[in-house]
């Protein structure tokens, strides 16, 4: 506040000075944290560390520096030509809606192999990150408050190339308690079942997971899978208890007997 005297008469002037509040978490770098998650999850999976640091140059180079909306699925090309799927392609198993039991599933027996079960999938699963333009740091924090952003471009990056190396027979589980429990636009549907290539993969195994087996399902019952799926593509559905699944992870049921 201002006190002025203009010929004779005080005039009270009043000063507002408005204060922008930018979110904290937004400019706050995390940059060496997340390098060293990066880095100890990379070797928990089996690497050296001087392999995990060059993983890490490759994934950092992709995102930094870069505006987190409007992010191009492009900028992960060279991470993902540097890091090749090493699991027999004939292993590939897909979810949707059960990924909590399909990984308790995958994590005790060495039948199928999820995308989180591979090197970049398990380093980056629940993280979240991004760059900001003109700058080098990393930021953990409202990174995908747009579309797409390097969290999405990563994952839909990871799952086509992921489904482009199945070959043989692949499988899927879908949670049979669901109204729907193919649904063309989750990623399943809109990225991967897309991506399966005829050339490659005869079939598709769907393990439809339930309260209690109900006996027999069909492709043709889940919605648009069938026609979704490209022409030469085989297509099974069996149905199998939620119980049974967890029995099979708790005595390491032979993958065959599981259903």
């Amino acid at each position: 506040m201002a006190v002025l005297a203009i010929g004779g008469t005080v005039a009270v002037v009043v000063v507002v000075v408005a204060v922008v509040v930018v979110p904290l978490v937004l400019l706050t770098p995390q940059t060496a944290q997340f390098r060293a998650t990066f880095k100890k999850r990379c070797e928990a999976y089996g690497e050296t560390s001087h392999i995990c640091e060059n993983k890490w140059a490759a994934f950092e180079q992709a995102y930094v520096g870069e505006d987190h909306c409007g992010f191009s699925e492009g900028n992960y090309d060279q991470l993902f030509a540097e890091t090749n799927f090493k699991h027999p392609c004939g292993k590939t198993m897909f979810w949707s809606k059960t990924k909590d039991l399909v990984h308790e599933f995958t994590k005790k027996r060495d039948c199928f192999v999820t995308l989180e079960d591979t090197l970049l999938g398990s380093v980056l699963d629940g993280l979240e990150w991004c760059g900001k333009e003109g700058n080098k740091e990393t930021y953990t924090q409202q990174c995908q408050k747009c579309q797409p952003n390097p969290v999405s471009s990563f994952w839909k990056t990871a799952s086509t190339r992921f489904t482009q190396h199945a070959c043989g027979e692949a499988s899927v589980m879908l949670d049979g308690e669901r109204k729907e429990p193919y649904n063309s636009n989750s990623f399943f549907g809109g990225v991967e079942v897309p991506n399966l290539q005829p050339s490659k993969v005869t079939h598709l195994t769907v393990v439809l997971v339930t309260k209690e087996s109900w006996g027999s399902c069909t492709c043709e019952s889940l919605g648009s899978l069938r026609k979704d799926l490209h022409q030469g593509i085989g297509c099974t559905c069996k149905a199998v208890a939620r119980s049974h699944v967890e029995q099979c992870i708790e005595e390491n049921t032979p993958c065959g007997a599981c259903w």
